[in-house]
């Protein structure tokens, strides 16, 4: 378990990567009034998907019981519930979007639906100040930072 959970630390950053290049890309669509093109498309696909492994590896964690640990509401149905429900949220940005008939529909759909899917993901993030909370850059990233 200790595997997929330094997996579901380092994907964390790569759904924060993801967002913000879709987020970047839908918002620039917005306000430029360009074409929707594919690198749009996937842009929006491509965070959604990251938010997919992520939920994934963290159903492996909450199956294999790596949250008892803490024994806190929090992991056992807050964190899991929100963190589905920011998966919904950025699949129905990529539905959405590519079900609207033109660019500017197509760019404010995504951009609704990936801003309210990161804003569901930063209100499940078990943040460090909070009594229940983790590291952003846990211990084995420290480690590996301290041996370069």
């Amino acid at each position: 378990m200790d595997f997929v959970l330094i997996l579901h630390n380092i994907m964390r950053w790569v759904v924060v990567a993801m967002a913000v290049y879709a987020l970047v890309r839908m918002y620039r669509g917005v306000f430029s009034k360009g074409e929707f093109t594919e690198g749009d498309r996937k842009a929006l696909s491509w965070f959604s998907i990251s938010l997919d492994v992520q939920l994934l590896l963290g159903l492996v964690l909450y199956i294999g019981g790596r949250w008892w640990q803490n024994s806190i509401r929090f992991f056992a149905m807050e964190h899991i519930t929100i963190m589905i429900v920011a998966v919904i949220l950025a699949h129905l940005a990529v539905v959405f979007a590519k079900r609207a008939e033109s660019a500017p529909g197509k760019f404010k759909r995504g951009a609704i639906y990936a801003t309210l899917a990161v804003l569901a993901v930063l209100v499940g993030i078990p943040w460090p100040f909070l009594s229940y909370g983790r590291p952003l850059l846990p211990e084995f990233a420290a480690l590996l930072l301290g041996a370069i």
